[in-house]
């Protein structure tokens, strides 16, 4: 075993100790496929837990609003891996949570379509939660003002669009392009919009089902304060875009989960797809001011959104 691997053990055994009911503990690390945690199974004879932990303490606001979200979504029903605790030790963020019992959605035999419909009920029921501001930070859920928010969110990515714009070097969009888009994010302007919580990553491995088809939706790390419920849409339609996953009938069944009728989806698709296109951008434009390796994702779904945008004016 490596240093810094029993190093993280001895952390875990130390901040879950106090849930524990016997000495003889267990700490083994999994790797769960897309994950950006450290994750942790701790088990004793009765007690089994899940420690997550990054070897950062700025993670610990992340943590925080994981909990919120929870916290929240427990409220209404929503199955979720109830937090124990949070925290930071030695430089380590870290959160502690009941261990569900079953397997990875991509795993489930359950049908996909019983998945997708449920992740429906359950996405109607989040977007319930109200939310005081707008965007990621554990604090855009609890302060702030969502339409003003909204609105500078969107200048922005409307500002951006000038004649020496970094997309333009990128060969995401032309000059041509640019203009129409401008005007079609002016469009979004005139627009009325309800806010409230997203999940932000509904998918096949953010669930875990156990024998009898129980849902558990899991990490919360995307969450945000934004637009519902098409936040969460148009995060569907971006992963159903570049990989087609979850496909047409899939996303169908959340649709019917959720509550939208053919018709109800198909009036907002063009707005959807409008959010889609200014998502993409300002993710691009994030990745660039941060100076992010690899663009080349980034500009593909850029690229795509305008695409698909530009095809179905």
């Amino acid at each position: 075993m490596n240093t810094d691997l029993s190093n993280d053990i001895q952390l875990v055994s130390t901040v879950s100790s106090k849930f524990l009911d016997d000495q003889q503990i267990s700490v083994v690390s999994v790797l769960r496929r897309g994950s950006v945690n450290q994750v942790f199974i701790v088990e004793t004879r009765n007690t089994k837990l899940v420690v997550r932990m990054r070897d950062n303490n700025e993670s610990l606001e992340e943590y925080e609003k994981e909990a919120w979200c929870i916290e929240k979504a427990a409220v209404l029903s929503v199955p979720v891996a109830t937090v124990l605790d949070l925290g930071v030790i030695e430089q380590h963020a870290y959160m502690i949570q009941a261990c569900i019992e079953g397997v990875e959605g991509r795993d489930s035999l359950f049908p996909r379509s019983h998945i997708w419909r449920q992740l429906g009920k359950y996405a109607r029921l989040i977007h319930s939660i109200e939310v005081a501001g707008f965007g990621l930070k554990c604090s855009d859920l609890t302060q702030g003002n969502s339409r003003e928010s909204w609105l500078e969110y969107l200048n922005y990515n409307i500002e951006s669009l000038h004649e020496n714009d970094e997309l333009l070097k990128l060969r995401v969009l032309n000059e041509r392009q640019s203009r129409i888009i401008r005007t079609i994010l002016e469009e979004l302007k005139e627009q009325s919009f309800d806010f409230g919580l997203n999940h932000g990553d509904l998918s096949l491995k953010n669930v875990i089902v156990d024998d009898s088809g129980k849902i558990t939706l899991l990490d919360w790390g995307s969450a945000e304060a934004s637009i519902v419920p098409h936040h969460d849409l148009i995060q569907l339609l971006k992963i159903s875009m570049l990989e087609n996953d979850p496909d047409d009938g899939e996303i169908q069944s959340f649709l019917e989960g959720y509550g939208i009728s053919q018709s109800e989806f198909a009036e907002m698709l063009p707005t959807l797809e409008s959010l889609l296109l200014l998502r993409a951008f300002d993710k691009l434009r994030w990745a660039i001011d941060c100076g992010i390796e690899g663009l080349e994702s980034y500009i593909i779904y850029a690229r795509r959104a305008v695409e698909r945008k530009l095809s179905n004016p």
